[in-house]
C-alpha cells in the first residue's frame, strides 16, 4: 500500500500550518489525492512533490495565482516568468541596501548629513504610503523605526502581508518582547491576537506565562492565537493548560493538538489525563496526540501511554476505541501486543474496528 500523510503530519513535518494547506486545497492548488474514512485529507508522495514545487515558486516571488498557472500549463514559459520576478527582486534588494547605507551613516555620524536626514524623512513617508507593497518594503528596512512605532504600525496596518512583515520585524528587535507586552495590556480585543503572535515570534522567556493566561481571553480568536503561539514556543509548562482544554469547544481541538504535539514528550502525562477525563471529542484528540508523540517518549512514559490507551479499548464510544487502537499501533511491540490480545473481543459487533485491527496487525 502506498504511503500517505494526514494534514497534521504534513503540517508538522514541513512547518506549514493546517490553515495554509487547507487554503491551497480550496484554491485547487494542492488538492489531496485521497480522503480517509474519517474524511481527513490524505497526501500522496506526488502531492508532496507538488507542494515542494509550490514552495520553491513562492520563494522566487510568484503569487499563488501565478504558481497555479505555472503548474497547470506545461506550455507556459516558466523560465521567462521567473527571470522577470528575479530581476524585480534584485532591483528591490539593491534599493533597500542603498536606504540601509544612508540610515547607517546617519546613525553613526557625530554631525549627521542633512542629505541623509532628508532620505530618512523620505523613508518615513514610504512607511505610510497608500500602496501596501511600498509599506512592505519600508517595514523591511533595518532601523527604520523605533520599536514602539513598529508596534503602533502593527496595530493600525490593514494589509495582512504588511502585518506579517511587521511581526517579523518586531521579533528581530532586542526590545521587541518588552514593547509587545507593554501594548498587550491596553490593546483592543481585535488587536490582541496580532500582539500574541508577535510575542511568540520573539521567543522571549517572558512570553510563556502571558500566553497561558491568554488561553482564557474573552476573545476566542485571541485564545486560539495563544494556543498556536505556545505550540511554536514548545513551552513545556503549557502542556497541562492546553490538554485541559481538549474537547471543551472554546479552542478548536486541531489547534490544541498541533500545540501539544509540538511540545512533545512533556505533554504525555497531561494527554494521558485528558484521555481519561476530557469530553468525548477531546479524548479522541488526546489519543491522536499520544500517537504522534510516541517516538519521542522515554520507555516509562511510553508504557504509561500504552496502559492508558489499552483501557480506552473497552470504552463504549466506538470512535474513541478506533482512535485508541490507531494510537497503540504507534507504540511498537507493546502496543501491537495489546491489540493482538484484544482483537477478538474488540471485533465483536464492530466491523469497522475489525477491519482496522486486521490492517494494523498485518502492517510490518
Amino acid at each position: 500500500m502506498a504511503r500517505s500523510w494526514r494534514i497534521g503530519e504534513v503540517a508538522e513535518r514541513t512547518g506549514l500550518t493546517r490553515r495554509t494547506l487547507r487554503h491551497y486545497d480550496e484554491l485547487g492548488l494542492l488538492v489531496p489525492a485521497e480522503r480517509s474514512w474519517g474524511n481527513y485529507r490524505l497526501y500522496s508522495s506526488d502531492d508532496l512533490l507538488r507542494l515542494l514545487q509550490i514552495q520553491n515558486l513562492k520563494a522566487l516571488g510568484l503569487s499563488l495565482a501565478e504558481i497555479a498557472d505555472v503548474l497547470a500549463d506545461p506550455s507556459l514559459d516558466a523560465a521567462s516568468a521567473l527571470a522577470g520576478h528575479l530581476a524585480h527582486l534584485e532591483a528591490r534588494i539593491a534599493a533597500e541596501q542603498r536606504l540601509a547605507g544612508r540610515l547607517r551613516r546617519l546613525a553613526e555620524a557625530d554631525e549627521p548629513s542633512w542629505d541623509d536626514v532628508l532620505d530618512a524623512i523620505a523613508l518615513s513617508q514610504l512607511q505610510t504610503h497608500g500602496d501596501p507593497m511600498v509599506r512592505l518594503r519600508a517595514a523591511l528596512t533595518p532601523s527604520a523605526r523605533a520599536t514602539d512605532e513598529l508596534v503602533e504600525s502593527l496595530l493600525t496596518e490593514p494589509d495582512p502581508a504588511v502585518r506579517e512583515t511587521l511581526i517579523w520585524a518586531l521579533a528581530q528587535r532586542p526590545d521587541g518582547a518588552a514593547a509587545t507586552l507593554a501594548a498587550l495590556g491596553t490593546a483592543p480585543a481585535g488587536s490582541r491576537g496580532l500582539l500574541i503572535r508577535a510575542l511568540a515570534k520573539t521567543g522571549s522567556p517572558l512570553a510563556g506565562a502571558v500566553l497561558i493566561s491568554a488561553l482564557d481571553d474573552a476573545d476566542e480568536s485571541v485564545a486560539r492565537a495563544a494556543a498556536d503561539a505556545l505550540g511554536r514556543l514548545s513551552d513545556a509548562e503549557a502542556a497541562g493548560p492546553l490538554a485541559a482544554r481538549l474537547g471543551t469547544g472554546r479552542i478548536p481541538d486541531d489547534a490544541l493538538l498541533d500545540a501539544l504535539v509540538s511540545i512533545g514528550a512533556p505533554a504525555a502525562d497531561p494527554l494521558i489525563t485528558a484521555l481519561e477525563t476530557a469530553p468525548s471529542a477531546g479524548r479522541e484528540t488526546a489519543a491522536e496526540a499520544l500517537a504522534r508523540v510516541a517516538g519521542r517518549l522515554e520507555p516509562a512514559a511510553a508504557a504509561s501511554a500504552v496502559t492508558a490507551l489499552a483501557a480506552r479499548l473497552a470504552e463504549g464510544d466506538p470512535d474513541l476505541r478506533v482512535a485508541a487502537a490507531m494510537a497503540l499501533a504507534e507504540y511498537g511491540e507493546p502496543g501491537r501486543a495489546v491489540l493482538a490480545a484484544s482483537a477478538a473481543d474488540l471485533s465483536l459487533g464492530h466491523p469497522q474496528l475489525a477491519i482496522l485491527l486486521r490492517r494494523l496487525l498485518s502492517t510490518p
